[in-house]
């Protein structure tokens, strides 16, 4: 993929506030470029610690990264080309999951799915930011908190995801 061919695209970047791993809350948000579009979720402290004692997420924080990344695009398909995910977890196995959470999914089968790291070799600037870097640290601030205090500054509309939730696609990708 070149730089031009990525112009003539609708790009939405993905990130995360902080790693997984960390002892705080983490915010996951996507961004699209020159659009006001936007989604993020957080995950709490108490939930982060509630998977790592049942399913010992501690080894493989990418598999909670793609099922969170998944329940923020799967409605929104339509609205980009490409998604940019950012390294905060291993990419390779991201996208593993990723694919395989979306395998029937035949929208998402002509989806472009390119690392930071790639976009910023394919575009020649080292030290090119996510769009969503932002983003996700309002969400982590902000979206476990009341709705009129989640409203203060850019306005947020985060996804609300449980233990049931991830619990469920940890299973889904352990069967296949």
């Amino acid at each position: 993929m070149e730089t031009k061919e990525l112009n003539d695209k609708r790009v939405m970047h993905i990130d995360t506030s902080c790693k997984l791993y960390e002892r705080k809350d983490t915010g996951i948000a996507y961004k699209i470029i020159n659009s006001n579009a936007h989604k993020g979720l957080a995950l709490s402290i108490k939930l982060k610690k509630e998977l790592e004692r049942d399913f010992k997420i501690n080894e493989d924080y990418a598999k909670v990264y793609a099922i969170c990344i998944y329940y923020l695009i799967k409605d929104d398909l339509n609205l980009f080309d490409v998604l940019v995910i950012c390294g905060d977890e291993d990419f390779t196995a991201t996208k593993l999951y990723l694919d395989l959470l979306l395998k029937h999914n035949l929208e998402y089968k002509n989806k472009k799915i390119i690392s930071v790291y790639e976009l910023r070799r394919i575009t020649g600037k080292n030290k090119l930011k996510s769009y969503a870097d932002n983003l996700s640290r309002s969400y982590r601030k902000r979206a476990l908190k009341s709705r009129k205090r989640q409203q203060l500054g850019t306005l947020l509309s985060p996804l609300r995801i449980n233990y049931r939730m991830i619990k469920e696609k940890i299973l889904e990708l352990e069967n296949l």
